[in-house]
């Protein structure tokens, strides 16, 4: 078994939200309320869910864009909350992130050269020799000619923008990158293209990849594990074909009907109203006012997570209820 490489322990991102009236109360945010999960070296381990659901905070938390509010983010068996400065600079060659929006990631006054220098001399990485030739063969290994060097983001295409943004993300040769919804800005021809790319690039630069998407399609394709995220929470964790093919949360049964399949006349599992309030959290199971199966004791009482086989789990009062259901017939 490969060995861990990011260990994230109940780690959570609160806001505090300030009253809007002076009768009001002081209120917390809790845009991600508690989660763990492991991500080993070499795999690509997916987070899928609702907008709101926490993944993007979670992605920026792990790479310390965002500093938690409680937990830790353990690399290689180090805190890097607990990083100095100095500590925290060096570690940023290990992990970098991919957006959504390569245009709004890029300085659209500054050339790819620049883009794809900056890093380097922002380390102190080689001459100015061997940054050139750095930087022409990582444009080659995403699939793009040094010429490209002196053009600006506005002079290229959006999968061409999103191939320099992957560059930017390699050049320091890291060995953790999240790819926060690197693929839905794209047309789908595009989509194909950009995955193949990190899949070679994976092998290639010995990657493990945290992949951020709404796009389930692109998630069973893309990746070993899936966590799905529901109010700043993982209510299901496994591996993928073994979710895809059965569901144990009704959430994560309502995402995978909803994938819409060629010939398929199956009736897709409808949830209704929006997503909480993650200020107002109900008391229990916090996809009680949702959920088509919900009992009296998901009202009172969180469910923890329960194993369903190796790997599977999921925080659902039903999987119990189902069980004692059985063993009564």
């Amino acid at each position: 078994m490969t060995k861990p490489l990011i260990e994230v322990e109940n780690v959570k991102k609160y806001y505090k939200q300030t009253r809007r009236q002076w009768w009001g109360k002081d209120t917390l945010i809790k845009a991600v309320n508690g989660i763990s999960f492991t991500l080993y070296e070499g795999e690509t381990f997916g987070l899928v869910g609702e907008s709101g659901s926490g993944k993007t905070t979670t992605g920026q938390l792990i790479v310390q864009l965002l500093k938690q509010t409680g937990g830790r983010v353990r690399f290689k068996g180090k805190d890097v909350s607990s990083f100095s400065a100095k500590q925290l600079k060096a570690w940023r060659k290990e992990v970098q992130i991919v957006f959504q929006d390569p245009y709004s990631s890029l300085n659209p006054k500054k050339t790819v050269q620049w883009i794809l220098h900056e890093p380097l001399a922002l380390h102190k990485l080689g001459d100015k020799a061997s940054r050139y030739k750095k930087m022409a063969q990582t444009l080659s290994d995403v699939g793009l000619d040094k010429s490209y060097l002196s053009r600006y983001p506005h002079e290229l295409s959006g999968g061409q923008r999103q191939r320099v943004a992957i560059a930017a993300a390699i050049i320091l040769e890291p060995q953790f990158i999240v790819i926060d919804e690197g693929v839905s800005a794209l047309d789908v021809s595009v989509q194909a293209q950009i995955l193949n790319l990190l899949k070679d690039l994976q092998q290639q630069y010995h990657l493990t990849y945290l992949f951020i998407s709404h796009d389930l399609n692109v998630v069973q394709y893309f990746c070993d594990r899936i966590a799905v995220m529901y109010l700043g929470e993982i209510v299901e964790l496994g591996k993928t074909a073994e979710i895809v093919k059965t569901q144990q949360h009704p959430y994560s049964e309502a995402l995978f009907s909803a994938i819409p399949t060629l010939g398929n006349s199956s009736a897709v599992m409808q949830i209704e109203g929006d997503i909480p309030d993650a200020s107002q959290l109900p008391e229990g199971c916090p996809f009680q006012s949702r959920c088509p199966y919900v009992y009296e004791l998901c009202k009172r009482e969180k469910p923890v997570f329960q194993t369903i086989n190796d790997g599977h789990l999921a925080a659902c009062h039903r999987i119990q209820q189902r069980e004692e259901e059985e063993r009564v017939l």
